[in-house]
């Protein structure tokens, strides 16, 4: 990880830092937050080329996403779809049941807690 550290506990995470990999065909994910490693705070960036849907997803974790550019929808199970352009964000509730859609050359920036969500029972 190239980030600048000020002091112990204090960093500047880049979407360069990591690398992306496949999440779902047409989404990619770098988890530069998550890779610090440092507090409980998970997350990064997503790319997404307008035909990914990361459908059902039932979060164990509570999540940001701050839409960089092109255009996010979630939609949350038997309920509303949120959408966010550049400049906004949607916030997840653990234990929420969405759907995730972009348009073309979507970029989001992403926060979510706890990181090690996968690794808890």
């Amino acid at each position: 990880m190239s980030s600048v550290l000020s002091r112990p506990g204090l960093a500047v995470v880049r979407e360069s830092d990591v690398p992306y990999t496949e999440m779902a065909p047409g989404m990619q994910g770098s988890r530069g937050l998550t890779q610090a490693g440092f507090t409980t705070l998970g997350g990064g960036w997503v790319r997404m080329d307008g035909s990914a849907e990361l459908a059902d997803w039932t979060l164990k974790y509570d999540e940001v996403l701050y839409c960089v550019r092109g255009r996010l929808e979630v939609e949350e199970k038997d309920g509303p779809t949120a959408v966010a352009k550049p400049g906004e964000a949607i916030l997840i509730g653990e234990g929420t049941t969405v759907t995730y859609r972009s348009d073309p050359d979507t970029l989001v920036f992403f926060v979510l807690n706890p990181r090690d969500w996968n690794q808890r029972g």
